[in-house]
């Protein structure tokens, strides 16, 4: 899983990098739907901001956090994507299993 990186009027720092990539790593487990996820940091009136975008086979999971500091923010981004992604992967999970089930009133041909 590729992740994109960008701070706006703030350079990041190769600790918060690794900090970043470590959080990250916990959505491997998703893999299978992610194709692409962006993250973005930014300051805004003494606040760090961390937006995180996951761009998936057929849609589109993105979400923002405030936060004290940096580190803070990542942390509580990357625990709210993978909430997310928990209910997605439910949702799919759901959608499947009602597709493979035989539907009520079908009979299996006998012969």
């Amino acid at each position: 899983m590729s992740i994109r990186l960008t701070g706006r009027h703030i350079e990041i720092s190769p600790q918060l990098k690794n900090y970043i990539r470590k959080k990250m790593a916990k959505l491997e487990r998703y893999a299978v739907h992610i194709v692409d996820s962006e993250l973005i940091l930014y300051p805004e009136n003494n606040s760090a901001w961390a937006e995180g975008i996951l761009h998936l086979k057929h849609d589109k999971i993105s979400t923002r956090v405030k936060a004290e500091t940096f580190k803070k923010a990542v942390h509580d981004l990357t625990d709210k994507l993978v909430r997310q992604m928990e209910r997605f992967e439910g949702k799919h999970r759901a959608k499947d299993k009602h597709r493979r089930s035989p539907k009520t009133g079908e009979r299996e041909a006998t012969g």
